[in-house]
């Protein structure tokens, strides 16, 4: 048929070449032959001038030479991008009996080697360690935990929620890890002594603050405790982290989950850092009676109390970090300073 028969001999003449093309090369045939204005489309230009009786044959052997043409550069573009993987694999190849003598010993982060000093240390003391999740709805990270509604930690800029629908509670990102005294008063029955650790998420970031971040947490619920049990505890963790010689204070706060609250500072030149002043590096109190009543735990029974720090600060206060920023960098040559953490 007119034309067809040429444009058919052009393309089976390249095709015994294309096994060594290349991705630009076949992006250019498939141009030649079957962009808008390639030869394919051409010859269905030519349709007006073919005999009626004759036009059904031409438009068919027209479509039929398309789909050649078309599945033919599929199939050798599919066949370069295969090579192309297989020599990168091969090329990429990790040799896992390479002998290791070169390389960087690897080492605990600081914020996971205090983790398990911490978290040994309250084992030692008779401590369970428990959990609780991050993701949780607004009742165990706010309501039950005597938390206002009109409370300004509930607003967006300070917290991260993920739904919130009407007529049911909203889900956030905890914004500490107090959620898990709820969970845990709820599914267990007191006395008991737990400790929690895991990360909590805040919008908020500066040279000591940081969007997402660790806490340690602690509850203990039993009969007759008092401030002074968790003043013992707590004089206890910070002398076994830092010295004997840490000087410690406890400053009245207020915490709508503990009466009373405090918040306990460390003095810095006590702990050997190079500068005057207090570093707060957590919370501490009472459980409030009406959290132990949201939990159905009798006030009159029981009392406990409960302290939530933050890892990261604590890690600074170690090792003299000035931004707490730079514990999640990821920068090997900050990272390098603490090799053989245990």
């Amino acid at each position: 048929m007119s034309g067809i028969d040429e444009v058919r001999a052009a393309w089976a003449s390249l095709v015994p070449g294309l096994d060594a093309a290349d991705e630009n090369h076949l992006a250019e045939l498939r141009s030649r032959f079957l962009g808008k204005k390639g030869e394919i489309p051409g010859l269905m230009r030519l349709l007006g001038s073919v005999p009626p009786a004759e036009k059904p044959a031409f438009g068919a052997a027209v479509q039929a030479l398309r789909l050649e043409v078309e599945s033919a550069l599929d199939a050798f573009l599919e066949s370069i991008r295969s090579r192309a993987l297989l020599d990168r694999l091969e090329s990429e190849t990790l040799d896992l009996s390479l002998s290791g003598e070169n390389s960087e010993p690897g080492t605990l982060h600081p914020l996971l080697a205090l983790r398990d000093e911490i978290l040994d240390l309250f084992v030692g003391m008779g401590f369970e360690i428990a959990d609780a999740p991050e993701v949780d709805d607004e009742w165990f990270n706010f309501s039950a935990l005597n938390v206002p509604d009109d409370h300004p930690a509930r607003d967006m800029q300070d917290t991260f929620f993920l739904e919130r629908e009407p007529g049911r509670p909203a889900v956030v990102l905890r914004t500490h890890t107090s959620n898990y005294q709820i969970h845990a008063m709820r599914d267990r029955k007191p006395p008991f002594r737990l400790l929690h650790c895991g990360e909590v998420y805040r919008c908020d970031a500066d040279a000591t603050h940081a969007p997402m971040f660790c806490q340690v947490e602690g509850l203990v619920l039993d009969k007759g405790i008092a401030f002074s049990h968790l003043k013992a505890t707590l004089f206890t963790m910070v002398r076994a982290l830092y010295g004997p010689q840490a000087i410690l204070r406890f400053r009245p706060s207020f915490f709508p989950f503990t009466e009373p609250s405090a918040e306990m500072d460390v003095d810095c030149r006590s702990v050997g850092l190079d500068r005057d002043g207090w570093m707060e590096i957590g919370g501490c109190g009472m459980v409030n009676p009406k959290v132990l009543a949201n939990v159905g735990v009798d006030s009159e029974e029981f009392q406990g109390f409960a302290f939530g720090f933050g890892l990261d600060r604590m890690v600074m206060l170690r090792h003299g970090i000035k931004d707490i920023g730079l514990l999640t960098a990821g920068d090997m040559r900050f990272l390098r300073q603490f090799r053989g953490l245990a």
